[in-house]
């Protein structure tokens, strides 16, 4: 078969496309409503945000610097009440995640060197307000310590020097150092919504690629038309070629879609370089190639297309959550990550993911998802050696 004979097929593959409905969705409509309802549900980004209601009964100068110092931090969304307001009640409606109480008396003990006192209230066994408590008292700790910092200064003078070291370790037994990396991850917006493109194309390539292969011998006995095939100077592997091509056709068409898409949403694709670009083609081409094989190990058993619709979606739709494809691994309960770590799209998807949205070299994703890459190929082969077997033996067994 010529170059010619292959681009043809692809060209009918792609008319087929604009006339048939059905084609279109699952090419084009399909994953780009699936981006656009994962991006505006999950693709925010992983800002922590508590919504804390605060009762300041101190109501004096270094009350108002903790409350200003919380509503600065953009972690907490700080609503003052009224001292007269019933707290308990107040959580128990559910409006505020915590809530701080500043007791009176707070400044004037912080600023006479006794204890200022606080109270939290929170909602015993809610995740969201044990979290919100956690986070106050961090801060309130971290805001604590400054103060304490800061007398201890101010009392250096004063206090002997064998003595002193004495002091500080009494008011500060563990001196922690922070420092702060500039990283590129799924905290930013646009870091979230590049991996969701991904993740999305991942999904396709899952269902197009399954769907490739399994009716791959069912087209040609649903047309009747293998016995003329078969009896043509068409070798088995040129339509093997062209039964792939009009599939990476499809992909390719959908992952073009999907990433024009996600610029327009704000997926931030600053990291990816062309040789970047590059491997990740790479990887999903041969991520697609391995899927497909399963789709035409699959094949020879197919007799109807309702039977090669439920075993596509029978085996796409689980591991498309299962394996960490349309959703990030660390999610997945341990036991489970187990199967998305050694299912070789999962593994194939991340080393993309990890280029695009980490920032990986290439060098890395190849090593991370060379064992995947290796089973994918071999997936084909073995996928490719059934089909024309199978092609051999389809006039005596139609």
């Amino acid at each position: 078969m010529p170059i010619s004979q292959y681009l043809f097929e692809v060209y009918v593959y792609i008319k087929s496309i604009v006339r048939e409905k059905q084609t279109l969705f699952w090419t084009i409509i399909f994953p780009i409503t699936y981006l656009l309802l994962v991006t505006f549900i999950f693709g925010g980004g992983s800002k922590v945000s508590f919504n804390v209601a605060v009762i300041d009964m101190d109501n004096t100068e270094i009350s108002r610097a903790l409350i200003e110092a919380m509503n600065s931090s953009g972690v907490f969304t700080i609503n003052l009440l009224d001292s007269s307001c019933d707290v308990g009640s107040i959580m128990r409606e559910g409006r505020y995640d915590v809530a701080l109480i500043i007791s009176q008396g707070f400044g004037y003990n912080i600023s006479h060197a006794r204890q200022g006192m606080v109270s939290i209230v929170y909602i015993k066994g809610l995740i969201d307000s044990e979290s919100a408590k956690a986070a106050i008292e961090g801060f309130v700790g971290s805001f604590g310590s400054l103060l304490v910092e800061r007398l201890l200064n101010t009392a250096r003078p004063y206090i002997p020097g064998a003595v002193f070291g004495y002091v500080v370790f009494i008011a500060k037994p563990i001196n922690i150092s922070y420092s702060a990396v500039e990283a590129r991850s799924l905290l930013t917006p646009g870091g979230i919504r590049m991996y969701y493109v991904l993740s999305t194309i991942g999904v396709m390539i899952l269902y197009t690629g399954l769907f490739t292969g399994l009716g791959s011998i069912l087209k040609i006995r649903r047309e009747g038309v293998i016995g003329v095939i078969l009896s043509s100077p068409i070798e088995s592997h040129k339509l093997f070629i062209a039964n792939m091509l009009s599939g990476l056709v499809s992909i390719a068409i959908t992952s073009i879609s999907i990433i024009l898409m996600g610029l327009a949403l704000g997926a931030d694709m600053s990291l990816v370089s062309p040789v970047g670009w590059a491997s990740i083609t790479f990887l999903l081409l041969v991520g697609v190639i391995g899927v497909m094989g399963m789709g035409y190990l699959i094949a020879p058993f197919v007799r109807s297309n309702e039977a090669a619709t439920a075993i596509a979606n029978a085996i796409a739709f689980p591991t498309m959550f299962l394996g960490g494809i349309a959703i990030p691994k660390f999610l997945l309960p341990r036991k489970i990550r187990i199967f998305s770590e050694i299912y070789p799209l999962s593994r194939i998807l991340d080393s993309a993911r990890n280029i695009a949205v980490y920032g990986w070299n290439p060098r890395q994703a190849f090593e991370y998802s060379l064992p995947a890459l290796v089973i994918s190929i071999a997936i084909i082969i073995a996928g490719w050696t059934l089909y024309r077997r199978t092609l051999e033996h389809a006039v005596e067994r139609p």
